[in-house]
């Protein structure tokens, strides 16, 4: 069904707007910068930043649709990354920021199109309501996930295993398993703490977990868990590990986003103010567990 609809959608291309590949530092970037800056549908500054994020420094930030080959009309921005899924390194994009000016909606569907046609993993979280339909025509595969805001009470527990946290990325970093040396480069860059937890002083028992702190409202400080390389281990220890955070970020709130029960980290906890969201994928390579690294949730 998906090829039959992409040769409808491609039988009412306007040949006077042009689909273009835009690369970070090209010529073309400021162009689209002032294009993000005097659109009103996204905040700008959020776009840029998520922008900002790229993984494969060779691959396109997004695609534009030009009108007489200067004025962008339209921008769906791209995070390309090549990802270890179990034995396979799959090439993966994730969709973000799809924004078209509403006298050429009708040709939106091409941003899409050279991503569909490579036939990679493809992701998005949280589209708009009219991008919902058509990611469903497109055979996209919807599943729900789920944020929430926790307050976890900073004590210690004697029951639970002594936690030494390090940010020392030399110290720890020979003691993580290929896959997880391979997250963690890729993410070192990023505006976020990576932090290693390990047990007893047995850094050989270990947990990567990836945090940043942001502000919501009235200023108050909260930790936002992007990350956890083993849910079992955060869960048996969570009073020691969230003590640690607390110390090291000075705050006792979290958001963390999951997908369904074995991927919540804070259980029990208070106020869980949370919201449900949606995420589409394509072609959903063999053996992936649903998580939200290589995307704009990273920011």
């Amino acid at each position: 069904m998906t090829k039959n609809l992409i040769d409808k959608l491609e039988n009412r291309i306007n040949n006077k707007l042009n689909l273009a590949p835009i690369f970070h530092n090209d010529e073309n970037e400021t162009i689209l910068k002032n294009f993000l800056h005097s659109q009103t549908y996204l905040k700008p500054n959020k776009i840029l930043s998520i922008i900002n994020i790229n993984f494969l420094k060779k691959s396109p930030i997004g695609y534009v649709l030009y009108e007489n080959k200067k004025k962008i009309v339209g921008f769906l921005g791209t995070i390309f990354s090549e990802r270890k899924i179990g034995d396979k390194i799959i090439s993966h994009c994730y969709l973000h920021s799809w924004i078209v000016d509403s006298n050429f909606r009708t040709q939106a569907f091409r941003l899409i199109m050279p991503i569909l046609k490579n036939k990679m993993f493809i992701s998005t979280y949280s589209p708009i309501k009219s991008l919902e339909g058509l990611y469903k025509k497109l055979e996209f595969e919807e599943k729900t996930f789920y944020s929430k805001l926790v307050f976890s009470f900073p004590l210690k527990s004697l029951n639970q295993k002594k936690i030494n946290v390090s940010e020392n990325h030399t110290f720890f970093f020979n003691a993580l398993s290929n896959d997880l040396k391979q997250i963690y480069k890729d993410h070192s860059s990023l505006n976020n703490n990576i932090m290693f937890v390990y047990f007893n002083n047995n850094i050989k028992d270990n947990i990567l977990i990836i945090v940043k702190k942001k502000y919501k409202k009235l200023f108050l400080p909260v930790v936002e868990i992007i990350y956890c390389s083993n849910f079992i281990k955060f869960r048996e220890n969570k009073k020691n590990i969230s003590f640690e955070l607390f110390k090291r970020f000075k705050t006792p709130l979290f958001i963390e986003s999951f997908f369904n029960e074995d991927s919540i980290l804070f259980k029990n906890d208070f106020l869980k103010i949370g919201t449900q969201k949606k995420v589409y994928y394509k072609n959903i390579p063999e053996n992936f567990k649903l998580d939200f690294l290589y995307s704009e949730l990273l920011d």
